[in-house]
C-alpha cells in the first residue's frame, strides 16, 4: 500500500512516445510492437500534450470509421491527460484512475514524464502484496520460516 508508483515503472529511460503529427497507424504500431495499451504524446520542446489509449483507437478512430493510416494522432488523442508525480502512493493513484476512469497514468518528476503507470501494473503490484502478506500468515499458522518479501 505504501509503495510509490515510481516503484511499479518499467526499466529508466524506457518510455514510449511519439509526435503529434504521427498516424494512428504508426503509434498502434509502436503500442504494438513494445507490447502497451497506451503512448505518450510529447511536442517538440518533449512537453507532454496528450496520451493516445487502447479505449481512443476503438472511440474515436475504429467507431467513427476514420482512416488511421491518414489520421493524425493529434485528433484523436485525450488532451486532458491526468499524472501523477512519483512519489505518489499506489493506492493513491489507483483511486485517481477508479474516479476518473483511467487505466494509463503517466508519472512525473520535476516536471518532465518519466514513465506511465498501467491498471495492471497497479493490480499486479497489489496482488504480489496480498500474497506475500498470505504467505506470511500461513507461515505463523503452520509455525514454518516467513518467506521474504520479493518487491
Amino acid at each position: 500500500m505504501n509503495t510509490p508508483v515510481s516503484d511499479l515503472l518499467r526499466p529508466r529511460g524506457h518510455l514510449v512516445v511519439t509526435s503529434p503529427e504521427t498516424t494512428v497507424l504508426n503509434a498502434v504500431e509502436i503500442m504494438t510492437n513494445e507490447n502497451i495499451g497506451s503512448i505518450l504524446i510529447l511536442d517538440a520542446s518533449e512537453t507532454l500534450i496528450g496520451i493516445f489509449t487502447e479505449r481512443d483507437l476503438l472511440k474515436r478512430v475504429v467507431a467513427a470509421s476514420l482512416d488511421p493510416a491518414k489520421t493524425p494522432i493529434k485528433t484523436v488523442m485525450s488532451h486532458d491527460v491526468i499524472t501523477v508525480k512519483c512519489t505518489d502512493l499506489r493506492i493513491d493513484v489507483h483511486n485517481i484512475m477508479k474516479v476518473k476512469h483511467v487505466r494509463h497514468v503517466p508519472v512525473m518528476k520535476a516536471g518532465h514524464v518519466v514513465g506511465v503507470v498501467s491498471l495492471r501494473d497497479i493490480l499486479r503490484s497489489a496482488n504480489a502484496e496480498k500474497d506475500f502478506e498470505i504467505d506470511q500468515l500461513r507461515g505463523y499458522a503452520t509455525d514454518q520460516p516467513y518467506p521474504s518479501y520479493p518487491g
